[in-house]
């Protein structure tokens, strides 16, 4: 039985992307936060504790890794198409943490992942089979949400194939990025257990947080 309805496969075809709220119970989603709160030494309630806190951070605990479900894992598998009936949960995570910062809001630009010139990962054939963002706090509009382009995906893809020699690679493809016209992103505002799933080549980014609690997410690739 498909886990997906079928206006959700048109829309993450169609745009790259697809948020699907409450993938992640908040039971589940509250002590995965919990958790990364005592390992960074920070209290939630007092914010001068949040001074110099990682950006990023691994977490091998039970209570963060509990977030990953098969239910989860069979959604990636409609979403890619494939099927991966030996999944087994990840045995770590990498959090980001986006605290506090003054100014406006604003986005990073796009960008794509796996597109660091020390990996040296190849866009064809694709370096992971999807890419995921899921919130273990709210990310309102004009805080510190992720923002996507739609349809971008297929943009980017085109654009990669038309010159397979120069664009072997996701760091040089990246790097281009500023050739194409990709329209306008959209904010994407989850909340606490909501998971945004998103294609390889959907460009996206971060942005300031300009309210006043942090945003933690795991990002993770299947």
């Amino acid at each position: 039985m498909s886990l997906l309805t079928p206006e959700q496969r048109s829309a993450f075809d169609r745009d790259g992307f697809l948020l699907v709220p409450g993938l992640i119970p908040d039971e589940l989603a509250a002590r995965a936060e919990a958790a990364i709160w005592a390992k960074l030494g920070a209290d939630p309630c007092d914010p001068a504790t949040w001074e110099g806190a990682p950006v990023g951070s691994s977490h091998d605990s039970p209570e963060v890794c509990a977030i990953f479900s098969t239910e989860m894992a069979r959604l990636v598998d409609e979403l890619c198409g494939e099927a991966e009936p030996s999944w087994q949960p990840p045995r770590s995570a990498f959090a980001i943490n986006i605290f506090p910062q003054p100014g406006p809001w604003a986005h990073h630009g796009p960008h794509i992942d796996h597109a660091l010139e020390r990996d040296n990962f190849v866009v064809f054939p694709r370096p992971m089979r999807l890419a995921s963002l899921l919130y273990l706090t709210d990310c309102k509009r004009d805080g510190a949400p992720t923002v996507v382009w739609p349809g971008s995906h297929k943009k980017i893809e085109a654009f990669a194939a038309s010159d397979p020699e120069r664009f072997q690679r996701m760091f040089t493809l990246n790097n281009a990025l500023g050739e194409l016209e990709l329209g306008e992103g959209i904010q994407v505002e989850g909340k606490r257990g909501d998971v945004l799933f998103y294609h390889y080549l959907c460009a996206h980014s971060g942005s300031r947080n300009a309210r006043d609690y942090p945003r933690f997410a795991i990002a993770h690739k299947w």
